[in-house]
């Protein structure tokens, strides 16, 4: 389903800028139950209640008729206007969402048919200047939805999915340092928990390299590699990405979190000076975290600078819930890491093909 006009004379597809419609030698079929939703959905009208309704055989459908009319339309002559693909946009994006729904409820087998039919649709954007980004979105939205799944309860179901989706993104777009960031950020996640599979900590570094060598001065890369490096050892390595992290105008959090990871390796080489310099400096960048000042206290006891430390600790106990629960907030979101991106990335892929 293509926006525009392919005129021939065995038969025509129409979907014009008002509406999603097929035509064929001149007359307009009836309207599907998927073409009337995709019409509500770009209206942003689409109830709920209608679209869990929607079945993978209406995707199936849809998809044979529009190669049918392309195939008449192939065997015709002559003239074909360039199409708009915004209706099979509109389409996959509204599989998508039911399939979304779907799972958020653990509904598995169901989601899993619905986002089948939203990426089989996606294959049938005539234009590749539109289906390849539109596809490139798509995997990556999908597995960070999955990603953000993984904190409400659903971790094993999917953590698998949202792997599945990266690696494929991956396998079709290897140098987009935004793709390998979101699928080490699953990995770099699975590889860290005590239960976790170790081998994808490694992963995880190998994903963070290829990007950090195509978009070397992103700081969300440059934190990430920087922590994994941490986590496998590897500090000496580790340095160096975490302190490019300073040099740069980086959000607080990721000053933060380059400060308390460098400090925790110094301190435990034994170089406490620097350990406290950047405690200290992580409890400047963020002064309602409690962390930095716990570890600044342990690094300054260590020292023998018993008072201050006293001083520093006594401060971290007085903090009330509130700064309890952003320092736990700041931390989930590294865990969350980049599937935080979720909403704004399929925010735009919806403004994209809305009315």
């Amino acid at each position: 389903m293509a926006f525009g006009q392919a005129l021939t004379l065995a038969g025509a597809l129409i979907l014009s800028p008002g509406r999603c419609e097929f035509f064929v030698l001149g007359t307009r079929e009836p309207e599907t139950e998927l073409l009337r939703l995709v019409n509500l959905y770009r209206e942003r009208g689409a109830p709920l209640s209608d679209l869990l309704h929607l079945s993978a055989a209406e995707s199936q459908a849809f998809a044979r008729r529009v190669r049918k009319v392309r195939e008449m339309i192939a065997q015709g002559a002559q003239e074909m206007l360039e199409p708009d693909d915004a209706c099979l946009q509109a389409a996959s994006l509204l599989e998508t969402e039911i399939a979304m729904t779907f799972a958020a409820r653990s509904r598995w087998e169901e989601a899993d048919s619905h986002f089948e039919a939203a990426w089989q649709i996606s294959h049938l954007i005539e234009a590749p200047k539109r289906r390849l980004p539109f596809q490139r979105d798509w995997l990556l939205a999908t597995g960070l939805f999955h990603h953000q799944l993984i904190f409400v309860n659903v971790a094993q179901e999917a953590f698998v999915r949202a792997d599945r989706f990266l690696h494929n993104a991956v396998r079709l777009y290897p140098n987009d340092p935004e793709v390998l960031l979101a699928a080490g950020s699953i990995l770099e996640w699975s590889g860290s928990l005590r239960w976790g599979e170790p081998a994808h900590l490694k992963e995880a570094e190998e994903l963070y390299s290829r990007a950090r060598r195509l978009a070397p001065a992103d700081p969300d890369i440059l934190l990430h590699h920087g922590w994994v490096l941490e986590k496998l050892g590897r500090e000496d390595e580790a340095a160096a990405p975490l302190l490019q992290v300073l040099e740069l105008e980086a959000r607080e959090d990721f000053l933060y979190r380059s400060r308390m990871a460098l400090g925790g390796m110094a301190e435990r080489h034994g170089r406490l000076a620097d350990a406290i310099a950047h405690y200290e400096a992580a409890a400047n960048a963020i002064a309602s975290w409690q962390v930095a000042y716990v570890a600044l206290g342990h690094a300054l006891h260590a020292s023998g600078a018993h008072d201050r430390a006293r001083e520093v600790l006594d401060r971290a106990l007085a903090m009330d819930m509130k700064s309890a629960d952003e320092t736990l907030g700041g931390w989930w979101s590294y865990e969350l890491g980049i599937a935080l991106r979720f909403e704004p990335l399929f925010e735009r892929m919806r403004a994209e093909v809305m009315r």
